[in-house]
């Protein structure tokens, strides 16, 4: 809740500022990712890495609504004294979201949607299983455009697991 609220109070403030900041049109963003795991998601997994792909469609100088894609994989932990052979994690996030320039290169970013999930682990006889499904997932952050070059920090969260995540591109 204390979360909620936050992020509330950040996005109130942000959307009463009133400056000018070239957003307008539609820009196509490619970008690497990496991943510290948080909650649940912690226990089972070191780090994860991946690339994605955002659009975002300017409404005015300021604010964007962006769609975000991509895939993150993220690599296990030796759980082997637990009787656990788990393998990495694939998490492909479907989000859309609102992008608001708070001046003219830091801007706040709150993405909604769906992550597809799919497990892998290796069952008792050594083959490899899966299992899959998909969760809402949230995710709140800001980041820092120079010209092209776009970087962000945020909390991507989903059923009590998450990750902080740091994505690195370019808008074209």
């Amino acid at each position: 809740m204390k979360k909620l609220f936050t992020i509330a109070i950040i996005m109130v403030a942000t959307l009463t500022t009133s400056n000018l900041f070239a957003q307008s049109g539609f820009k196509l963003g490619l970008a690497a990712e990496g991943a510290l795991p948080m909650g649940a998601l912690k226990t089972s997994y070191t780090v994860g890495g991946g690339l994605t792909i955002r659009a975002a469609f300017g409404l005015d100088e300021t604010s964007a609504i962006t769609l975000t894609s991509g895939a993150m994989a993220f690599l296990p932990k030796d759980l082997s004294n637990l009787g656990v052979d788990s393998k990495a994690q694939l998490n492909i996030p479907i989000k859309a979201g609102y992008k608001y320039m708070l001046s003219s290169n830091f801007y706040a970013i709150g993405e909604a949607g769906m992550s597809i999930i799919r497990s892998y682990y290796s069952d008792s006889n050594g083959d490899l299983q899966s299992v899959s499904g998909s969760e809402f997932t949230y995710a709140p952050g800001v980041g820092v455009q120079l010209g092209g070059f776009d970087a962000s920090v945020r909390y991507e969260g989903y059923s009590g697991a998450g990750f902080l995540g740091l994505r690195v591109g370019f808008n074209f």
